[in-house]
């Protein structure tokens, strides 16, 4: 039987308490003592407070982990990814946050000595385009998600989405003490080291029950020494909503770090560390999972760049869509309902300069619609120049933007992405051009959009200003199953 991938995670962002770095160090040295590699996922403001601090002990002891990118701000952001990605369009707002996160992404790089293999955001302050600009800065997996989850880890938006929802078991324990700030001395007793690694071992064996594609145990290494949620006071200060229209959301007036953060008791966190020695001992001892890094299992998951298909493979897969509108199996990989139309597009290209067809067609991973589709109630019948137009819009348009139009006029005839999709299957599929197709009535998205993870995506955060609303982030987010696809082979196959 395989073994179950599980990824140790520590967000690491408390950019406030020096103590927060030497909880970081002795976890670092817990695990590689174990074997097991941790993903940390820092912040920008995480490894510019390493670098002020000198702290060069503990980015040595990263060597032996894996450095993932948590977002480039916690606190102080010039905007956060759920603001822009509400209010702005698909354009401005990638604007924004290739100018936020590329630079955030090389400061991690930087400061660790490791380029991030994985993004997860800090809570739920995401949005899809701040998943491109991820992507775009180079980095291949997401440890996050939208919000909710898949039946397996697969490709969205050409990265490796391995989540975390609904799979995750914490480490942190009862390390928390209700804290009142006219009685700071009532601390909280050292927790039960026997108690608490039962507890975890019990959370840890029923999710892996479950039968997910892997287990995610992921804490902050902040909670092993603070006895309250760090800078937990300032989250609901740093925005405002500006008062009239068009006016950025800005920062109230104040001042940095205003006070102390809440330390728990030296025997209460000497408890933790000690549970969490003998927790990674027992993971390490078990031979029915395998504790990974991101990056390692993006390796696993990995397929070449610049795959070619065959004509006959593409004619099956015009087959296969047509019988069922949604991601496809083609050849030795699978495509996004994107990467079927934009290989459909290709060839109408192709045969409209050279007059005949071609040996193959190579792939090319695209991006679903930013705006909303149509959703066509009647048939929509093509005339040969009306779908070999509507090929050339889309192979044009998706050159120029790297994503699928939302809506393709093709001299009068009107449709979205699905319409022609399935209209270039049928005209594709054999070895002649029929002289007209017509294509059903049919939903605007491929049927993998039901999952949880598109059907319930969403934005939120304690960050987030007041009466936010998410309902762009949740529908691009929705149109982004355009570029779902399984895995070609491995877990999740």
């Amino acid at each position: 039987m395989a073994k179950t991938p599980v990824f140790w995670g520590l967000d690491c962002e408390d950019a406030h308490n020096p103590e927060s770095d030497d909880a970081l160090l002795r976890l670092c040295q817990i695990h590689a003592d174990n074997g097991i590699p941790l993903n940390l996922f820092f912040s920008g403001q995480k490894a510019r407070f390493l670098r002020r601090n000198a702290r060069h002990d503990l980015a040595a002891a990263l060597k032996d982990h894996d450095v993932c990118y948590h977002g480039n701000y916690w606190f102080d952001y010039p905007e956060p990814a759920l603001v822009y990605g509400a209010s702005d369009d698909w354009d401005a707002a990638l604007s924004k946050a290739l100018s936020i996160e590329v630079p955030g992404i090389n400061e991690v790089a930087e400061v660790t000595g490791q380029y991030p293999s994985a993004y997860v955001q800090h809570q739920s302050n995401h949005s899809a385009v701040t998943q491109y600009a991820a992507r775009l800065g180079g980095i291949r997996a997401n440890n996050g998600g939208f919000g909710d989850q898949m039946p397996h880890n697969a490709w969205v938006m050409d990265t490796l989405f391995a989540g975390r929802a609904s799979r995750t078991v914490s480490p942190q324990g009862n390390w928390s003490n209700l804290y009142d700030p006219l009685h700071p001395e009532r601390i909280k007793p050292p927790v039960d080291p026997d108690q608490e690694l039962r507890a975890f071992q019990e959370s840890f064996d029923r999710q892996l029950e479950q039968g997910h594609d892997h287990v995610n145990i992921t804490g902050h290494p902040t909670c092993w020494v603070c006895a309250e949620w760090w800078g937990w006071y300032e989250f609901s200060i740093p925005f405002r909503i500006a008062e009239g229209a068009r006016q950025p959301v800005g920062l109230y007036p104040h001042d940095r770090q205003w006070r102390r953060t809440a330390m728990r008791s030296q025997a209460d966190s000497d408890a933790h560390f000690e549970w969490t020695r003998r927790a990674a001992e027992w993971l390490a001892s078990r031979d029915d999972i395998e504790c990974l890094s991101l990056k390692e299992y993006y390796h696993r998951c990995a397929e070449p760049a610049g795959q070619w298909l065959t004509l006959a493979e593409v004619r099956q897969m015009c087959r296969d869509i047509i019988a069922n509108f949604d991601a496809v199996k083609a050849g030795p990989t699978t495509l996004s309902a994107a990467d079927a139309l934009f290989v459909l597009a290709t060839l109408g290209e192709y045969v409209m300069l050279n007059e005949r067809l071609p040996e193959k067609l190579q792939v090319r991973r695209t991006l679903g619609p930013v705006e909303p589709v149509p959703e066509m109630t009647e048939p929509v019948t093509y005339k040969r120049d009306n779908y070999l137009l509507a090929a050339r819009t889309v192979y044009a348009y998706t050159m120029a933007h790297n994503r699928l139009p939302h809506a393709i006029r093709a001299h009068s005839v009107d449709a979205g992405p699905a319409q022609v999709l399935i209209a270039l299957a049928q005209a594709f599929a054999g070895d002649e051009l029929p002289d007209q197709v017509t294509v059903a009535p049919m939903p605007g998205l491929p049927k993998c959009s039901e999952y949880p993870i598109f059907r319930n995506a969403k934005a939120a955060s304690t960050n987030a200003p007041a009466f936010y609303d998410s309902s762009r982030i949740s529908e691009q987010c929705r149109l982004q199953s355009w570029s779902y696809r399984p895995l070609a082979g491995g877990w999740g196959d």
